[in-house]
């Protein structure tokens, strides 16, 4: 080779090896920015998967926030709303209560009136007395007893005096003063409830007071011709003045007109007159001696023609009774205690409203006025004395009065009756505050741990990812991509043989067993995806447990063949019995039998079947236990079932694996396992929905209810029944498959369909 070749040669050489290296560098710049473009895209991806997973944490977050104010707020408000509806309702009770009271107190008080006074006309005609020349003896133990009744501190018999015969009243009252106030004198010593202080001690009868005579006005009847006076009454008091004529008192002058204008028994106006009040106070009472009484005017027709007065007849007026009380004494011991705060407001359009607390069964007197805080004007409850006895009525106590009916034309005295800020504070607590802070502090520790968990969750997800790059890095840098790609795909592909495999040899096991070719089995799985579980919900559905009580105690002393011996032997007439009575046995464990009817096929008196089925069992097993008595021991018979019933929806299927078997689920099996538990040996307990579907199936005299209620694990208390069937008296006994006779039962064993039960 010549040096020009040579040469060229070598340059040739260098120009292939200059282009091999330019190649290569563009090769490996390809390379690394198609690996960046990866990286980016991968960076890209995981960007965007963080933001989406960021986006659902504030969403979380969020929605656990409004989570949380929504329920806050739900329960201050649900909470805040019951107390005040317990509150109103606390107060329509009690408030009905004290009208109530007031209306039966009225009605007492009127009813022993009118029969005090037909007792005293009576006496008048047997003793030949014309009136108004009346004096009953015994009237201040009569009075006495009336007054009790009445609720009254006061009582006194006013007759009519005409102008006429007043010179004879006169002369009549001076010679019967002593012995009257003698005898009342001798009555009021053991009289309790009479202050002994005002012991009738200086007592002056005198000639007849008018208004002018006694220093006051004489009313609206400055020129009468005639007089009410007062003569018997009770208690006599120190300084008691007797004949004093009413019509010099203005209001009461006033309610006695109204009461014989329209013969209605007339509530005199609360009135103030602390002298006389006091008189009749006991000694050192804390009762305010300014407290306003009232009284009312009963009138006194001399007429025992009927028991209930003819008002429409013109009857012989004759006098009044005059009996006076306080108020305070018909709505005392009407409250239980803990009801506070009820405030009672007694008004007329004729004086001065005032009030009264009630505290549990205690009164108080608050003073003059309408005293209610006007924020609970809304709740008032305002009634007539009419109206109150009117509600008395209507009672379950009702009302059996036949007197003078109550005026409601002279200034109608009424009730209201308020709440008060005690009484709201006793209802309205501060428990919903309290809750809600529990709420609000559960939801914040919440999202402490919602918080807590996603900062754990995003260290474990860096970790694994970081790990994950980590280890594709190496992995990429031992295979190449079309490699990974291939071996990726074969790892899918097994695992999905694997599946596969055990798909054939499960179907392949099920096949055996009908007697198919493991090769159908395989076929089957690798054509068919795998079968959805065998599940459905029965909703009418009666569910069987029984129990055998002593069981345990009896096997204690049991070698295991004896006491399979003895389960085999129950649990086989038992079978036969649900065979025959069409239930379907489910399943035993231990010494508890568990069997239902709706299930797998509809049974629209599946409950009543149930008990029959129940019935027959107790009957199976007494047979059973006795026919092992020699083999196993006489304590054998002292063996009994516990049975317990329910009703409802449940859940069944086959529950597929190893060892796959039917089996109940729900809320009905833990019922029906509660009754049992909580039943009584020998007898079928069944619950409050099995008792609805035995009456709605027209069995309800099957039902005896349960005298106390069963407090049921996660249930509460629980009304529940014992059901049972009393045979018939023309049916003879029938004999199972096995031989085993079951007493008569009064139906036939094969038919199931029959209700021809009793009890």
């Amino acid at each position: 080779m010549d040096g020009g070749e040579a040469k060229e040669q070598a340059v040739m050489m260098m120009n292939d090896g200059s282009d091999d290296e330019m190649g290569y560098s563009q090769m490996s710049t390809q390379a690394r920015a198609a690996k960046e473009e990866e990286e980016a895209a991968l960076d890209n991806i995981a960007a965007r998967e963080s933001r989406w997973v960021t986006r659902l944490r504030i969403v979380v977050l969020a929605v656990l926030v409004a989570s949380a104010i929504a329920v806050v707020v739900t329960v201050y408000l649900f909470l805040t709303d019951n107390e005040e509806a317990e509150f109103e309702r606390k107060f329509d009770s009690d408030s009905r209560k004290v009208a109530e009271a007031v209306g039966r107190t009225l009605d007492q008080t009127m009813g022993s009136s009118d029969a005090f006074v037909v007792d005293m006309i009576y006496y008048a005609r047997n003793s030949n007395s014309s009136w108004p020349f009346v004096t009953m003896p015994g009237f201040a133990l009569k009075a006495g007893k009336l007054r009790k009744i009445a609720k009254a501190f006061f009582l006194v018999v006013r007759p009519f005096v005409q102008g006429d015969d007043r010179q004879e009243w006169e002369n009549y009252t001076a010679a019967n003063t002593e012995w009257m106030i003698e005898e009342s004198r001798e009555i009021q010593k053991n009289d309790q409830d009479v202050n002994p202080g005002i012991s009738a001690v200086n007592v002056t009868v005198g000639p007849i007071n008018i208004g002018k005579e006694r220093g006051v006005a004489p009313g609206l009847w400055p020129n009468r011709t005639n007089y009410t006076v007062g003569w018997q009454q009770y208690p006599i008091v120190t300084g008691s003045h007797f004949n004093g004529d009413l019509w010099g008192l203005p209001f009461i002058a006033k309610a006695c007109e109204d009461a014989i204008t329209h013969q209605r028994a007339t509530v005199v106006p609360a009135q103030t007159r602390v002298p006389f009040t006091q008189r009749f106070m006991a000694v050192n009472s804390t009762e305010d001696p300014s407290e306003p009484f009232s009284s009312m005017e009963f009138p006194i027709y001399d007429s025992t023609d009927s028991i209930t007065l003819d008002l429409t007849k013109t009857q012989p007026l004759v006098g009044v009774f005059h009996f006076a009380f306080f108020w305070r004494d018909y709505i005392r011991n009407i409250l239980p205690e803990g009801s506070n705060g009820i405030l009672v407001v007694f008004s007329t359009p004729c004086s001065e409203p005032f009030t009264y607390q009630l505290d549990g069964p205690a009164t108080t007197y608050l003073g003059q006025g309408d005293l209610h805080d006007p924020r609970y004007d809304h709740m008032a409850k305002s009634y007539t004395l009419f109206e109150t006895m009117e509600i008395t009525k209507q009672s379950n106590a009702g009302s059996s009065y036949t007197g003078i009916p109550l005026s409601q034309t002279y200034c109608p005295p009424s009730i209201s009756i308020y709440p008060s800020q005690a009484m709201q504070d006793h209802h309205v607590t501060n428990d919903p505050v309290y809750y809600t802070m529990v709420a609000v502090y559960i939801f914040f520790f919440t999202s402490l741990l919602f918080i807590l968990y996603d900062c754990v969750v995003r260290r474990r997800q860096r970790i694994v990812k970081e790990q994950a790059v980590a280890a594709g890095a190496i992995v990429n840098n031992l295979f190449p991509k079309k490699v990974l790609t291939q071996m990726y795909q074969e790892q899918k592909e097994e695992k999905q043989r694997e599946n596969n495999l055990r798909s054939f040899l499960k179907n392949a096991a099920e096949k055996q067993g009908t007697g198919q070719s493991v090769t159908a089995a395989s076929d089957a799985t690798n054509d068919a995806a795998p079968s959805k579980p065998m599940a459905d919900l029965f909703h009418n559905t009666t569910i069987f447990f029984a129990d055998l009580a002593g069981f345990t105690a009896w096997s204690a002393k049991r070698t295991p063949v004896e006491v399979f011996e003895l389960l085999e032997a129950l649990y086989g007439a038992f079978d036969k019995v649900a065979i025959r009575r069409k239930v379907f046995k489910v399943e035993t464990i231990g010494d508890c039998y568990v069997a239902v009817t709706g299930i797998p096929e509809p049974q629209k008196l599946h409950a009543t079947i149930m008990v029959r089925f129940a019935r027959d069992v107790m009957s199976v097993m007494n047979a059973k236990t006795r026919e092992l008595a020699d083999r196993l021991g006489p304590d054998t018979t002292e063996l009994a079932m516990r049975v317990g019933l329910h009703s409802g929806s449940t859940t069944a299927g086959v529950l597929r694996g190893d060892k796959g078997r039917f089996q109940l689920f729900g809320d009905t099996v833990n019922t029906a396992s509660r009754m049992e538990s909580n039943g009584v040996r020998g007898r079928i307990h069944v619950s409050q929905a099995t008792a609805d579907a035995i009456t709605l199936a027209g069995k309800a005299s099957w039902l005896t209810p349960r005298e106390d209620k069963i407090l049921a694990k996660g249930k509460g208390l629980m009304q529940t029944y014992f059901a049972q069937i009393i045979a018939g008296s023309n049916v003879q006994s029938s004999v199972s498959d096995d031989n085993t006779s079951i007493p008569s039962l009064g139906f036939d064993p094969e038919d199931s369909s029959r209700d021809d039960y009793s009890v």
